[in-house]
């Protein structure tokens, strides 16, 4: 079966940056039904986005190339080192767009706390509930 770029996209954010499909599509700009259809073939991946994932991602050329060309990722080159660099760039950009909010401001590092002292369940309890409560306050401001 021959993959898309879209699914060769999801393989590499699934197995290799270990990220959200929600995360990809916030870093990318795009809505996450969208981020969905790329993924799923059911929409062309647009071409003028590629630079972007390969800044964001750091995503070595001879990988992005095996993408666009549906070659298969593990036939590549062995991710272990790249996999490492690749995740520790993505995580030190994140940090640095969003560290400062983490440390200004007070209520948002005690929820990071509090969710920290929490077991692996009742922690993806919590930040269910948050999400679903950040998409209550969505439908109510309307964003």
């Amino acid at each position: 079966m021959k993959m898309s770029f879209g699914t060769q996209l999801r393989e590499y954010r699934d197995e290799y940056l270990h990220i959200s499909q929600k995360q990809m599509a916030e870093d990318l700009g795009v809505d996450g039904a969208t981020m969905s259809r790329y993924e799923s073939s059911e929409r062309v991946f647009p071409i003028y986005l590629v630079p972007l994932i390969k800044e964001i991602y750091n995503i070595p050329d001879d990988v992005l190339l095996a993408m666009i060309l549906d070659k298969p990722l593990k036939t590549v080159r062995s991710f272990s080192n790249q996999t490492l660099d690749s995740t520790a760039t993505y995580k030190n950009g994140f940090l640095a767009q969003y560290g400062s909010l983490i440390e200004n401001e007070p209520l948002l590092k005690e929820f990071i706390l509090r969710a920290n002292s929490l077991d692996h369940e009742n922690r993806q309890l919590l930040l269910s509930g948050m999400l679903n409560l950040m998409q209550l306050f969505d439908n109510q401001t309307g964003k």
